[in-house]
């Protein structure tokens, strides 16, 4: 009975630990509930450039969860520009972000719903405090080279904090609507470590 209640006590541990999840350049991860378990995580650094990401599933509708980061030391990025629009077509094809090594291959955007600049609020918080910023918002539909892989939704949202872009992504075999992609983004630009994203 002592073993159960200590390994419970360790399970516990473990699951607040998962909820309240920080990593670098991305900063603390929302509660994203209990149905979603974390596949996996990565942070990694190569001269001046590093980045880090955490991709979640939902255990039971399958969807996935990624969030993403990278940083370009002594850059200044827009979530505008050419190059950070060019990244969301590829930084989570068919979900998964590129730098997972064993993730599914041969996912491309078969259609672009949405794609383009617009101003992301986080609404009023207990302070009265309410962070606006420009983010790059689009919705894509993945097709995959196997012909009975079904299409995939995705909704995501990127936003730049100086030499560091930030991507959320929700993506899905059903129709889903951009909700929790959008309160994951503006829960990110609320609690980033970054004094405040470049507009």
């Amino acid at each position: 009975m002592k073993h159960r209640t200590i390994l419970f006590l360790v399970f516990c541990s473990c699951a607040m630990g998962l909820a309240a999840q920080e990593l670098p350049l991305l900063g603390r991860l929302p509660e994203l509930g209990r149905d979603w378990l974390l596949l996996k995580q990565e942070t990694k650094k190569e001269g001046a450039y590093e980045h880090s990401w955490a991709s979640f599933t939902n255990s039971k509708t399958g969807d996935l969860i990624s969030f993403a980061a990278d940083k370009w030391r002594n850059t200044n990025r827009a979530v505008g520009s050419d190059p950070v629009r060019e990244a969301t077509l590829s930084m989570f094809a068919g979900g998964l972000p590129r730098w997972m090594h064993d993730r599914p291959t041969g996912w491309g955007v078969a259609d672009a719903i949405r794609f383009s600049v617009i101003t992301l609020t986080t609404g009023l918080d207990a302070t009265g405090k309410n962070v606006k910023a420009e983010a790059f918002e689009y919705s894509y539909v993945y097709e995959s080279e196997v012909p009975a892989a079904p299409n995939r939704l995705a909704h995501g949202y990127v936003l730049a904090f100086g030499d560091t872009c930030v991507f959320v992504q929700h993506t899905s075999t059903h129709v889903i609507t951009s909700d929790d992609a959008k309160s994951a983004a503006a829960f990110l630009l609320r609690n980033h470590p970054s004094s405040r994203p470049t507009q």
